[in-house]
């Protein structure tokens, strides 16, 4: 019966399992990132909203304002 000998590299499948381990934790990593991607857009699209908002009713605002405004007297020139 031959025993194996020190000779002989290590164990393939310990490899394997740790190359399964570092795969699993940039999976983890990738996720993480999306996660946090996916908020950061969905703060900045309310914000954009409410920047829109806002610049719709300034400009309603100022559009009613010129209306009701008569125009600025001229000067002729000279």
């Amino acid at each position: 019966m031959n025993l194996p000998s020190s000779n002989y590299p290590p164990a393939r499948h310990t490899r394997q399992g740790s190359a399964v381990i570092v795969i699993l934790a940039l999976l983890g990593i990738m996720t993480l990132l999306v996660a946090a991607n996916t908020r950061t857009v969905n703060w900045l699209r309310a914000e954009v909203r409410l920047v829109d908002q806002l610049q719709t009713a300034r400009l309603a605002a100022s559009a009613t304002n010129q209306v009701a405004r008569p125009p600025a007297p001229t000067t002729p020139a000279p």
